[in-house]
């Protein structure tokens, strides 16, 4: 038996491009990665306020992240930036803990370089990771590890000018297929506001009510991102309205709280909320907040079809706008971070969020079902209006404008005991119908017809004969007296 011939590495230089270029489709998820190692490193600061400054340089292809967090010693530094896919960070605690986003940067850039500082050193660490001497060395060595110490530069600078602990990520050479997206202010601004944990904007009517749902959890920490030496930190983009195909706008009506249990316990696996609104169709997908969706330690997970699943009809979640904030360290995101790790935890969740969506989809049933109900009674409405006037202009024999009569007061009342059914959510204009109604109810056939007196009084029976074959064969009452009228005045 031959022995089994082990190589000299055990790891592929192909790993490389599986956790950079392979990981990640939206070049804009290297704000997150960033981002999220920041809130990471600030969260170990009691009270300590997160800022997180970034610098866009267009004609330059490049860009700078720093934050206000602890910085790294040349120690952690080294130990923390070099190797791959191992991390000292706390599984289903902190939010990146596979030790693999702060190369995100390489899937579409030349270079990614690490600045640091801690508070108690004098000297600052710089690491880059260069790209294109990654790749050669990566062919020219057999050893996969070889090869990344070689590419990998690792300077200590002197103190000068620098904070007293920050962190800085600088990422060089970005590719142009993605400097349209990574160096364009307003989307960059854009995505941090949909996905990144700022703060909610004032302007949004539920913001007090989410914070209470969220508590003093991680699920409520928020930093200030300022971009391009701006004032004004990015906010969440949540307005005041929703915003709808067509134009149009719709207020928001109330805030629904979500609690989602743990599979085994007392504890929520997960909070979440629902701003609910008159469910009037489809939100526009550009305004950045429909859909319900998920974020752990306040970073969304995925995007707005993430729970598109687990709806009765998947459209109804394009109607709708909610969060919900994962609290329950066994239910982790998966590498890509656009779902969960498979496990009796999350078919928990997803089971409890059907029973959610359910209610969601009943809303926006009910929604329509009003609104077919106010389009029918408007066109009702207008029609019966046509009916009355069609009545009192005495062109149609007694016995057919009686029986108009009726057919119109049937109308009426088939229509409120359809109101009744949807429980008095409509907009119908009731005073309109009733005086309607109360007009027909007293109707007194005009005897004088002073419409028809240019025909001879033997003829006027067979003209209204006539009018009512016209009445019976129109579309419309309006149709039929515009029809006999304009036979009128042919006479």
């Amino acid at each position: 038996m031959s022995r089994l011939e082990i190589p000299e590495s055990l790891v592929g230089g192909d790993v490389i491009s599986l956790i950079t270029a392979g990981m990640y489709i939206n070049p804009l998820a290297i704000y997150r990665e960033y981002i999220q190692n920041a809130v990471d490193a600030i969260a170990t600061i009691p009270y300590q306020s997160g800022r997180v400054e970034i610098e866009i340089d267009p004609v330059g292809l490049r860009l700078c992240i720093r934050d206000n967090g602890p910085g790294l010693s040349p120690e952690m530094a080294r130990r923390a930036l070099v190797p791959i896919a191992r991390s000292e960070k706390r599984r289903g605690t902190d939010r990146g803990f596979r030790g693999i986003g702060r190369l995100a940067g390489l899937a579409f850039a030349q270079t990614v370089t690490f600045v640091t500082k801690s508070k108690d050193d004098d000297h600052v660490t710089r690491i880059t990771w260069d790209d294109p001497t990654l790749q050669r060395n990566l062919k020219e060595h057999s050893r996969t590890d070889k090869a990344i110490l070689e590419s990998v530069r690792i300077e200590t600078l002197p103190r000068e000018e620098w904070p007293e602990h920050f962190f800085e990520v600088h990422v060089t050479g970005i590719a142009r297929h993605a400097a349209g997206l990574v160096l364009n202010k307003e989307v960059v601004k854009a995505y941090i506001g949909e996905v990144c944990p700022v703060p909610i904007s004032s302007i949004f009517p539920f913001k007090t009510e989410i914070e209470g749902v969220l508590g003093d959890d991680g699920a409520s920490f928020v930093l200030d991102v300022f971009i391009n030496g701006e004032t004004e930190p990015v906010t969440r983009r949540f307005d005041s309205e929703v915003p709808l195909q067509g134009d149009r706008k719709v207020r928001f009506t109330e805030c629904e709280r979500v609690d989602i249990p743990v599979l085994d316990g007392n504890a929520n696996a997960a909070v979440g909320w629902i701003a609910h609104s008159s469910y009037s169709g489809m939100i526009l997908q550009d305004a950045g907040v429909r859909g319900f969706r998920a974020r752990v330690g306040n970073i969304q997970i995925g995007d707005e079809a993430i729970f598109e699943h687990l709806f009765p009809e998947d459209r109804f979640n394009r109607w709708c706008i909610g969060e919900l904030h994962i609290v329950d360290s066994r239910i982790l995101p998966n590498s890509r971070r656009d779902y969960f790790e498979p496990g009796p935890h999350v078919r928990n969740l997803e089971n409890q969020l059907r029973s959610v969506f359910r209610g969601i989809a009943n809303r926006c049933r009910k929604a329509s079902t009003v609104r077919n109900a106010e389009r029918r009674y408007i066109l009702a409405m207008c029609e019966m209006e046509e009916a009355y006037e069609l009545a009192a202009s005495g062109y149609l024999p007694i016995e057919n404008t009686r029986s108009l009569v009726q057919k119109t007061l049937n109308q009426i009342e088939d229509i409120r005991n359809r109101i009744d059914i949807l429980d008095g959510d409509t907009k119908i204009d009731l005073e309109k119908m009733k005086s309607l109604e109360i007009k027909l109810l007293n109707f007194n056939r005009n005897p004088v017809r002073p419409t028809v007196r240019g025909i001879p009084r033997s003829e006027r029976m067979t003209y209204r004969k006539v009018f009512q074959a016209i009445a019976e064969v129109s579309d419309s009452p309006r149709t039929a007296r515009a029809l006999i009228e304009a036979v009128l005045e042919r006479t």
